[in-house]
């Protein structure tokens, strides 16, 4: 059986409507962009809760929705090139990335797996909350 060659672009255009936009289309015509992406704000929640402990009443709450996990996996050393090369095969029409091996989706299953949450039960949504803050 003969492979095919590869092809790091996308076959056809057809349902990605921000192709014109987007920065994979920078690799696909060969040329490589020096940017790596940085976050764009230094948080230092983490220097926080080392050196302020959490009230016994919120860890509570948070081990009682699963995310106290969260807190105590901690900082994480972040890999920016790799977030870079993520953020390049995103496809926002498709929730996918498009990987030269395929295309990969993230489910709540995968988030599940890799912070312990629970994603089972009632969802928590409040829409019109975060729309009033955020003033949208």
């Amino acid at each position: 059986m003969e492979v095919p060659p590869l092809h790091p672009g996308p076959a056809t255009l057809e349902l990605l409507l921000l192709q014109g936009e987007h920065r994979s289309s920078y690799i696909w015509e060969g040329q490589l962009l020096a940017q790596t992406f940085r976050a764009r704000r230094v948080d230092n929640m983490w220097d926080f809760l080392t050196s302020h402990p959490l009230h016994p009443r919120i860890v509570r709450c948070l081990q009682d929705t699963g995310f106290y996990r969260i807190v105590e996996i901690g900082r994480l050393q972040l890999d920016w090139s790799l977030i870079t090369t993520l953020i390049e095969r995103w496809r926002p029409e498709t929730h996918t990335f498009h990987l030269s091996i395929g295309d990969a989706t993230i489910m709540l299953q995968d988030v599940k797996v890799l912070y312990g949450l629970p994603v089972g039960g009632y969802h928590v949504a409040l829409p019109n909350a975060i729309r009033e803050y955020t003033g949208l």
